[in-house]
């Protein structure tokens, strides 16, 4: 009996071992399936039967992006392990890629993409907080090899890495347009008593609510109209107001003045909780004012002068859009299954959900930028795509809320244009920067036909 068991024993382990070295991390049953089109509805890059990723912790969010590399390069000299590990390694840079899109204007990105590139997308490990999933490399009938990476960046962390290089190189860059939720409370107390417990300023909050609406953004109250919406950040001022009072020596009258001993002022990322900024002042020489009204307003004034609207800019939360995007009009399977593959290699898809095969087909996007989904749709979906074709196949069609329609020319279905969904480079190079196009293409052929 002892020999039986140790026997069953063994043979379990055996199996789990086995069942270990194929199906567990890193291997390729598992991998194989991203970027293929499951039967049912599942995120692209997602086995239907993989568990799914934990939620990003604040200040992170899961991208998808598809690295490329160009076999014919030299370097490679047929060393198949080398292509494979830049395919990776360019799949993690284009996912920092896509997340400084949610930071930046579009047209800052490409005029600045070497520096970016030297500086934080080639440093990607250092905002990648996880893989989620990563396919195996693949050639295709283009010549690049392709490996598209699903991961969860730390944003926050990018973010503060940009602020940094855009002081150390003295560059400007035009942030990505956003709409902060900003809430304001000014204190004052008695700088001669303070025991006493301060007192809110309604006079030094309208101050400083009415500079930051000139910045085009929002002051909110916590917790906002309906108790569950939150204010991006939090400004919070606290002054020191002493009040003196003098005798003149012409009539002997006591007047009263009011001066500005000291303030203290913050502001806190209410997202991660993280003080942002920080000051106290100690004012010298700020004078005084004939009512304790004039100088709440002089200290509203003065804690406003300490933000600008760049200051918000570069510690906004990001925040992505969700898109239902249909397309009707595809000749078949195939094309549809195209389709789905660009979608994700595109600069603004940062996530891309692939409904059950219907006519019209549906997609569930999370796309970067800002302004109508339609908009979004036109300049960062059809655009490319069309591009790649070489004339207008996809045209918008009606939207509604975030549900936007397309439509496929039935002119396009064509099988000379429908093979340039496989021979020709991927969508989301059309209009890259020149210096991305030629990083990852060294065949003169296939980079010209990014412009043909």
């Amino acid at each position: 009996m002892v020999v039986v068991i140790v026997a069953v024993a063994i043979a379990i382990g055996a199996g789990a071992w086995f069942a270990y070295q194929r199906f567990g991390p890193g291997s390729s049953t598992i991998a194989s399936t991203i970027g293929q089109e499951p039967a049912t509805s599942t995120s692209v890059g997602t086995s239907a039967s993989a568990p799914a990723a934990a939620s990003p912790d604040p200040g992170t969010l899961k991208i998808a992006a598809v690295g490329l590399v160009d076999p014919s390069d030299p370097r490679y000299k047929g060393d198949k392990t080398l292509q494979q590990e830049d395919a990776r390694a360019d799949a993690k840079s284009q996912v920092v890629a896509k997340a400084l899109g949610l930071l930046i204007d579009t047209k800052s990105l490409d005029r600045n993409y070497e520096l970016l590139n030297d500086k934080l997308l080639s440093q990607s490990g250092n905002y990648i907080k996880a893989v989620v999933r990563e396919s195996e490399p693949r050639v295709g009938k283009d010549g690049l090899m392709a490996v598209t990476t699903e991961a969860v960046v730390n944003v926050k962390a990018l973010q503060k890495s940009l602020n940094q290089m855009t002081r150390d190189e003295r560059i400007e860059m035009i942030r990505a347009s956003g709409d902060p939720k900003v809430s304001v409370q000014v204190t004052t107390r008695d700088s001669d008593q303070p025991e006493t417990p301060p007192q809110v300023s309604p006079v030094a909050d309208n101050i400083l609510k009415e500079r930051i609406k000139t910045f085009g953004f929002r002051t909110w109250a916590e917790g906002g109209a309906d108790g569950n919406q939150r204010a991006d950040f939090a400004v919070r001022g606290e002054a020191k107001i002493r009040k003196m009072t003098i005798r003149l020596e012409a009539s002997g009258l006591p007047v009263t003045k009011y001066t500005l001993t000291s303030w203290t002022v913050k502001c806190v990322d209410l997202a991660t909780g993280e003080e942002i900024y920080f000051n106290t002042t100690l004012p010298q020489g700020v004078g005084s004012w004939a009512s304790e009204e004039e100088a709440l307003k002089a200290i509203g004034a003065k804690i406003a002068d300490e933000f600008s609207r760049d200051f918000f800019l570069q510690h906004g939360n990001v925040a992505s859009q969700k898109v239902t995007l249909t397309v009707a009009g595809m000749p078949d399977a195939a094309a549809e299954d195209a389709l789905t593959r660009e979608l994700i290699g595109l600069p603004s898809v940062l996530a891309v959900t692939a409904g059950a095969p219907a006519k019209p087909r549906s997609y569930a996007l999370q796309l970067s930028g800002s302004g109508s989904p339609g908009d979004l749709v036109s300049t960062g979906v059809l655009k490319p795509l069309n591009a790649k074709l070489g004339q207008s196949c996809f045209a918008l069609g009606a939207s509604g809320g975030d549900a936007v329609a397309v439509s496929f020319d039935k002119s396009c279905a064509d099988a000379a244009v429908l093979s340039r969904f496989d021979s020709n480079p991927p969508a989301g190079l059309y209009g890259a920067p020149l210096s991305r196009q030629k990083s990852v293409i060294r065949d003169p052929a296939t980079l010209k036909k990014l412009t043909t």
